[in-house]
């Protein structure tokens, strides 16, 4: 057979499929059926709508509930790197002191360092001047 034979064949068998289905549907048990199909459609469609509600439901107050966690550690950790902030704050504070304190002891000491050793020089000019002079004298009275 030809394909547009084929064609018209698998046309003819369409229509004449398509007309009695439309024939049957227009019958009383067709309209029963069709009502039936109508009723069911419309039920799953409730049922699918209720599921659809319930599901959003459930999303909403597991994204309310994730949201109130995400706050809650937000809030925690907030506090902990203030509380780390402040901590380190007083520790530089304490140490920065402690080597002021430091520094200012080194100094004094160091101070007192020169002072002696200022005085070590003089003790040894007086001593090196004195002996010259007695030096002086032995050599001038010989």
């Amino acid at each position: 057979m030809e394909k547009s034979t084929k064609e018209k064949i698998a046309l003819g068998l369409g229509l004449i499929a398509g007309g009695a289905l439309g024939y049957w549907l227009n019958s009383d048990k067709g309209r029963e059926v069709r009502s039936e199909a109508a009723d069911k459609a419309n039920e799953y469609g409730k049922i699918a709508k209720e599921q659809a509600d319930q599901i959003s439901e459930n999303l909403n107050r597991q994204a309310g509930e994730l949201s109130a966690k995400l706050n809650d550690q937000t809030n925690r950790l907030s506090s902990n790197l203030n509380q780390a902030y402040e901590q380190s704050r007083d520790y530089l504070s304490k140490t920065g002191d402690t080597l002021k304190h430091q520094f200012q002891r080194t100094a004094s000491n160091v101070e007192g360092a020169s002072e002696d050793f200022q005085a070590g020089i003089n003790y040894a000019i007086d001593n090196i001047q004195r002996k010259a002079r007695e030096l002086s004298k032995q050599n001038g009275s010989r």
